[in-house]
């Protein structure tokens, strides 16, 4: 058996977010601890068929060579494990490094993962097996979000199956200003199991699929075909896929064994309860935490409930929410019962650029403050056409307002005041943004006549700049050391080492851009 030093290391591309921010950040630094290194002894792998409740055909496992030595048979203690399987079921020196990484490094989060999934695993099963694929796959979507419905990449893949813009899109996913059906548990789960339907009947194999899933059809394609193999391992082992793509399969793996032996593994039963519910149409802008306050239920799990809207108010047009189990019938009459301007809580005005808050307040016969509070605006005048809630002061909730504002907040535009001396490429790389990205936020700015006091806007919403984070995450990163050169500035530094000044000034904790010959910079080289 031949042996090699592999190096597991847990690259996941995914930033969790959510309601819960508090926990979320928990998890983002919990996941950083495991970019260290876990070392393998052995490349050994070795297949074990399992009984597939899928309609799909079975896949050709003749295509992996299994060692059989000592390293090999000790884990043959599986075996009679893997019968309650329906995928094929492999270990190997990663899955092991996983195993032992999600059981021992970081069981709480691992358990705040168990206890969430169990919101949504019934329905996840029950349209995985609709769609007749192994059930076995429902485990997937760990190694997507951790089954957030919440979560964001970097590179901008979103909610509990991460499917960027254009494949949610394909799959008839709407994202909107009000929505964003990536996030919505149901329709991305059926988007999923068909994606993944369809990629197996393209590669015939499941865990090419389920690594296609991650690096996109083509790379894989690409992949086989330069190694003329349909053999995972044998693809895995070279450097042809990224390593977030190598390791996907057996992190996979760990985490579905970890799931069928919870117990096992010291973990315990789920606490979360399936998230049961109803499903009704709304009529346009229904403020579903006024809804929640008159069925008497949490404003949690309204929002748990209905996912893809990303506001905690419905379209400008009837649209189907869902509601606790058995509240259809009361929620129809509260909701009959109600004008629209009750229902909503809020007008909706187009505001234009330029003009001013105060000038809308008289408009409404409100106050400044209010407006400014509910929508988190904090300047006297709108920098960009945008949508102003106002507040009706017959239905005002202080409570909701707030917790509105809170929401608001995230999906805004984020802006950066211009200061003496600034550049607009400056300001472009301190954001860690292109020029030309930046020009694309700003159409009517002149880079080249930019003032102090000036608004630029450096994010489309209240996320990350998505396209750059995108080229980021696709990129391996390196950490050097640079000597300082007389005539150097940060500038041609970043742009010699294809990363930011933002990146240079943040992990040498440089407070101006100003550098001397001879200093030592520490640099998170990109390469591409």
């Amino acid at each position: 058996m031949k042996k090699s030093k592999l190096s597991i290391i847990l690259a996941s591309a995914m930033v969790i977010s959510g309601c819960a921010g508090a926990v979320n950040q928990q998890i983002k630094e919990t996941l950083r601890e495991a970019d260290k290194v876990v070392k393998e002894d052995s490349d050994y792998y070795e297949i074990f068929t399992a009984i597939s409740d899928s309609t799909l055909p079975l896949p050709d496992l003749s295509i992996y060579s299994s060692y059989s030595n000592d390293d090999v048979s000790e884990n043959n203690q599986y075996y009679e494990e893997f019968k309650e399987f329906n995928v094929p079921m492999a270990m190997t020196g990663r899955v092991n490094a996983y195993i032992k990484y999600f059981t021992e490094r970081v069981p709480s989060t691992t358990q705040s993962w168990l206890n969430r999934s169990n919101k949504y695993m019934y329905l996840v099963k029950d349209i995985f097996l609709q769609e007749g694929l192994p059930s076995d796959l429902v485990v997937l979507a760990f190694t997507e979000s951790g089954y957030n419905t919440h979560a964001v990449s970097q590179a901008g893949a979103t909610g509990m199956w991460q499917f960027m813009q254009g494949t949610g899109k394909m799959y008839g996913m709407e994202q909107n200003f009000w929505i964003d059906e990536r996030r919505d548990f149901e329709k991305a789960t059926r988007a999923a199991a068909k994606y993944l339907k369809s990629l197996y009947e393209r590669f015939g194999d499941w865990y090419l699929a389920l690594a296609a899933y991650n690096a996109g059809p083509t790379r894989m394609a690409k992949a086989i075909q330069k190694h003329d193999t349909n053999d995972f391992f044998k693809i895995s082992s070279r450097n042809t896929l990224k390593l977030e793509t190598r390791d996907y399969v057996p992190k996979y793996l760990a985490q579905l064994i970890i799931y069928k032996n919870y117990l096992k593994y010291g973990f315990t039963p789920p606490t979360d309860m399936p998230l049961l519910f109803s499903t009704i149409e709304a009529p346009a802008s229904t403020n579903i935490y006024w809804l929640a306050d008159e069925l008497g239920v949490s404003y949690e799990l309204m929002r748990d409930l209905n996912p893809a809207l990303k506001l905690p108010i419905t379209p400008p047009e009837p649209y189907k929410i869902r509601v606790p189990y058995l509240k259809d019938e009361e929620s129809k009459k509260i909701i009959a019962a109600a004008n629209k301007e009750k229902r909503a809580g809020y007008k909706i005005y187009e505001g234009k650029r330029g003009e001013s808050v105060a000038e809308i307040a008289r408009k409404f016969d409100v106050s400044k403050d209010d407006i400014l509070r509910v929508n988190g605006i904090k300047r006297e005048s709108l920098l960009t056409a945008r949508k102003v809630f106002i507040p009706i002061k017959e239905y005002s909730n202080l409570k909701i307002d707030n917790m509105f504002a809170q929401v608001l907040s995230k999906i805004d535009p984020k802006y950066y005041k211009v200061r003496k001396g600034d550049t607009f490429i400056g300001i472009a790389h301190n954001h860690n943004m292109r020029m030309k990205d930046l020009q694309r936020l700003n159409p009517n700015v002149r880079p080249s006549r930019i003032y102090p006091g000036q608004y630029i806007m450096v994010t489309k919403d209240g996320y990350t700049n998505v396209s750059y984070a995108a080229r980021k995450a696709s990129r391996q990163v390196a950490n050097v050391k640079y000597r300082v050169k007389s005539g150097d500035s940060l500038w041609s530094i970043a742009k010699k080492f294809n990363t930011s000044v933002a990146s240079i000034k943040n992990i040498n904790r440089l407070k101006s851009s100003n550098i001397y010959a001879g200093r030592v910079l520490t640099i998170k080289k990109n390469v591409r």
